[in-house]
């Protein structure tokens, strides 16, 4: 199968060394610097996967979406707007993009844009990303972990069963069903786990300190993880959506025992190991789970009609600490603007039961 990976960043690279040992793999950079390190065709992987994979490169967007049959999305959650508009000028009937992980309904954006050429192509949104990784140099990246389970859905959602075919066909029998896209958005544990680690955290950071993460993230920073997750899953029970828990996904992802939070994480940093946390401010614990996590949140909380206190106080905390508005961040949830549809209008477009015909601006 030829499969475009657009992006050359942990993720990218880690998809691509699972993927090209069995499949046609292409990689591409936004900004034209990660591929650099490629031109000779091979990918060192180690870790979880050891072995020398061979890759191609392209030089242009189009030419990388050209004749790919699986066109994979592995760049931050701020570059989807502006890619997936880019994207949309080169997509085909009959090929399926996935975003890996999907964050703030951007598949439903690269839907209306696609509509509006009368391109129908399967879009695929993951929970999160089928393994952990680092990247370790140009060329290099070291899987830290491979994801028993993770959820997954198309739009429209009718296509969820042919989706799940098609990842499994790619990544091995590791995917479950969910509902819809805004479940797989809102199923993004990242946000409310990295966040709070982050703010409890911030000095470290600041000073280029090394830190392991796990061991950090128990007691107190567990406590308001979990508090902001509950706020996550009450948003989703109004939408009458069911998604995992914090205590779920790390049972799923890392095989922890379904117990206290705070005992998860240092069940998983005794068992597995911790990686480092943020060495740096410029962190995307906070410059994309925040805006495009949180404010997410926040947003489908006020269209459902509840409150979220912790999570808005994050989101200010997040502003206070960084001198800037999260809330005015987020250039996903912007361009589909669901508050001009309202809630039942925009279940109904990702079932598939109304239109793609909501205004994108």
């Amino acid at each position: 199968m030829k499969v475009a990976i657009l992006g050359t960043g942990s993720i990218a690279l880690a998809s691509a060394a699972l993927l090209g040992q069995a499949h046609q793999v292409t990689l591409w950079s936004p900004s034209g610097r990660g591929v650099g390190g490629l031109e000779n065709g091979i990918l060192a992987a180690s870790g979880a996967l050891t072995a020398e994979v061979p890759v191609a490169t392209a030089r242009t967007l189009a030419t990388a979406i050209d004749a790919a049959e699986v066109i994979i999305v592995a760049v931050p959650a701020y570059g989807h707007a502006a890619l997936l508009r880019t994207c949309a000028e080169h997509l085909v009937t009959g090929q399926a993009v996935f975003l890996m992980p999907m964050l703030s309904l951007s598949g439903l954006l690269l839907g209306q844009l696609l509509a509006r050429r009368g391109v129908n192509c399967m879009i695929v949104g993951f929970g999160t990303t089928v393994m952990t990784a680092r990247k370790t140099g140009p060329a290099a990246v070291r899987l830290l972990a491979l994801r028993e389970r993770l959820e997954l859905a198309a739009l429209p959602a009718t296509e969820t069963p042919r989706a799940l075919e098609l990842a499994r066909t790619l990544f091995g029998d590791r995917f479950a069903a969910q509902t819809d896209l805004l479940a797989v958005s809102l199923s993004q544990t990242n946000p409310v786990a990295h966040v709070p680690l982050a703010l409890a955290n911030l000095s470290r950071m600041e000073r280029g300190e090394t830190w392991t993460q796990y061991d950090h993230m128990a007691g107190a920073t567990a406590r308001l993880t979990v508090a902001l997750d509950r706020e996550r899953l009450a948003v989703a029970r109004t939408f009458g959506l069911t998604v995992r828990s914090i205590e779920q996904h790390f049972h799923h992802s890392f095989g922890a025992p379904m117990i206290d939070f705070s005992d998860q994480c240092r069940w998983v940093h005794a068992n597995l190991g911790s990686p480092n946390g943020p060495a740096t401010l410029d962190t995307r614990y906070i410059t994309e789970d925040v805006p495009y996590g949180l404010v997410f949140n926040a947003r489908m909380a006020r269209l459902a009609g509840i409150a979220t206190p912790i999570t808005d106080g994050c989101i200010a905390l997040a502003g206070g600490a960084y001198g800037r508005d999260f809330n005015q961040g987020n250039d996903l949830i912007d361009a589909i603007a669901p508050e001009t549809m309202g809630a039942a209008k925009l279940r109904a477009v990702l079932e598939g039961t109304a239109p793609l015909n909501a205004a994108t601006r």
